[in-house]
C-alpha cells in the first residue's frame, strides 16, 4: 500500500468519526463522572463503535444488495447524508446531555460510540472504502481511528487545556467543511458513473 493509498483510506475515516470535534461533547458528557467511570465508559464506547463499524464492513454491500441498490445509488445517499451531517456541524452547535454517578454506564456508552463515532458518515464511508480497499486494510484503519479517538478522549482535559473550547470548535468545523468537501465528492463520482 502507498502513501497516498494509506492517506485515502485513513483520512475520509478520520473526518468522518471527527474526534476532536466531539472532544468537547465527551467532556460535557462526562464532565460528572469519577476517573474510574469515566474511563469505563470510554472503553465501552470504544469497543462498541469498533464491533459495529467491522460488522459493518461485509454485511454494509450485502444489505445494499439484499435492497437491491447500487453502489451509485448508495454513494449518492450517502453523500447526500454525510453533506446534510457536515453542514449540521457547520452551521449549529450541538447540545448533548450530562451525565452523572447515577447514570447507567451504557447512556454514555450509545450516544459516544453509536452514533459520535461510528455514525451515518462514518458507515456509508465504509462501504464506499469497499469497492478501493480489502476488509482488512478497512478495518486496520477504523481501528487505527479508534485508537486516535480513545487517545485523544483518554487525555480530553489536558487537550482542552491546550487547545481550548475555541480551538477544538475551530478543529470541528475544520473538519466538518473536509467532510461536506468529500461529500461533494461522493456525489460527483456517483453521478459520473450513471450510465
Amino acid at each position: 500500500m502507498t502513501w497516498t493509498d494509506f492517506l485515502s483510506l485513513f483520512l475520509p475515516l478520520f473526518v468522518a468519526m471527527d474526534p476532536l470535534g466531539i472532544l468537547p461533547a465527551f467532556i460535557q458528557m462526562t464532565s460528572n463522572l469519577s476517573v474510574k467511570r469515566r474511563q469505563r465508559v470510554l472503553n465501552g464506547s470504544i469497543l462498541l463503535a469498533g464491533v459495529v463499524g467491522i460488522l459493518f464492513i461485509p454485511l454494509g454491500p450485502r444489505v445494499l444488495m439484499a435492497l437491491g441498490l447500487n453502489v451509485g445509488d448508495f454513494q449518492i445517499a450517502g453523500g447526500l447524508l454525510v453533506l446534510v451531517i457536515a453542514l449540521r456541524d457547520i452551521v449549529w452547535e450541538q447540545k448533548m446531555f450530562a451525565m452523572d454517578e447515577t447514570s447507567d454506564d451504557s447512556v454514555g456508552i450509545v450516544p459516544i460510540g453509536i452514533p459520535l463515532l461510528v455514525g451515518p458518515g462514518v458507515l456509508a464511508t465504509l462501504i464506499l472504502l469497499c469497492h478501493r480497499f480489502n476488509f482488512w486494510e478497512i478495518a486496520g484503519s477504523l481501528t487505527l481511528n479508534l485508537l486516535i479517538a480513545w487517545v485523544i478522549f483518554r487525555n480530553a482535559s489536558y487537550l482542552m487545556q491546550i487547545i481550548g473550547v475555541t480551538g477544538t470548535k475551530a478543529v470541528s468545523k475544520l473538519a466538518a467543511l473536509l467532510l461536506s468537501a468529500y461529500a461533494v465528492m461522493m456525489i460527483r463520482v456517483a453521478l459520473m458513473s450513471i450510465k
